[in-house]
This record gives structure tokens, sequence and C-alpha cells, in this order.
């Protein structure tokens, strides 16, 4: 299996001493270790989240987070949560998916289609935040014109971010 199927250098990063707990509670980062027991597709969106995990973290500035009382590194998200919680509904909400190959589904019909969020997976506070935007980054790296026409500003807020990184704007770019 080659570096990109096995994610070698992501999993790579999350061992290293220094990012041991870095996104510790998030649901995926386990997975890391056995990515071989998903279908591509799986393992792909596995690593694609956490190395949005990482863009965030990277390309984040310290910031205050009121529900930990200490700094942490991250993208800006003051103002984008609607955006960042639609996107986290979208792609993750299994009751949503299944109901989707049903026609004329309006997601509004039931609340099952809506408001499933991190912390539906044991997440809060900054646990939450960062895993509503390692899956925006995730979703734009697999989509860029969904996450454009749905998250404007999640969008604008990413590309400004990384596409003005010293280091990471030699690596990615985002549209």
């Amino acid at each position: 299996m080659n570096d990109l199927r096995t994610g070698a250098s992501i999993h790579a990063f999350f061992e290293a001493a220094e990012n041991k707990n870095l996104f510790s509670n998030c649901p995926l980062r386990s997975h890391l270790n056995r990515l071989q027991e998903f279908d591509v597709q799986s393992a792909d969106n596995i690593l694609a989240h956490m190395l949005g995990h990482i863009l965030d973290y990277r390309a984040g500035k310290l910031c205050d987070d009121v529900s930990l009382g200490q700094a942490v590194q991250a993208i800006d998200q003051e103002g984008l949560n609607e955006e960042l919680r639609y996107i986290y509904n979208d792609c993750n909400n299994t009751a949503l998916h299944e109901a989707r190959v049903e026609s004329g589904l309006d997601p509004s019909d039931k609340p099952e289609y809506r408001d499933f969020g991190p912390e539906q997976r044991g997440c809060f506070g900054a646990d939450a935040r960062a895993e509503l935007m390692a899956e925006a980054i995730r979703a734009y790296m697999h989509d860029p014109n969904y996450l454009k026409s749905v998250a404007p500003n999640v969008a604008a807020r990413i590309r400004a971010a990384v596409n003005t990184h010293p280091e990471l704007s030699k690596i990615i770019q985002f549209n």
C-alpha cells in the first residue's frame, strides 16, 4: 500500500510526541491505526478529516477558548457556527443520508435530519469546534464547489488562512 492509502504521513504527525494530545477526542483519530479495515472511500474520508485537523492547527492563530479557559491554535470560527454546523450535519447525519435515497426529501421534514453535530459523537466545546472545522476542510478538499455554495463564509475563511500561510500555501491552495 502506498503512503496515501495507509496515511503514514498523517499517522506519523499524530504519533509525534509533541502532537500526541492534539485532537485526542476526535472520534476518527483511533481509526488511523486500522485504515486497512475500511473501504477505500471511508479510509480516504478519515485521512482527509485528519488532514483537516492538521491544516486547521497549522493555519490557525492562537485564540482564547472560553470553555477551556486557555488559548487554542485554530482557524477563527467567529460568525461561522451556522454554516459549519450545516456542513457537519449534511456530511455526517446517517438518517439524512438514508432518507436521501427516497425521492422528494426535504431535510426540514423531520427533526432527525437536522442538528447532527460533533456533540452526538461525544465532542464538546473546543473539541466540537475542531471537529466542525476539520470536517469543513475535508468537504472543501473533496468538493470545493459544494463548500463554496453551502458555506461561502467558511470557504473564504479557510482560503484566507491556508492560502496566505507561508508554509502551507506552498503545499496546498484552496480555490
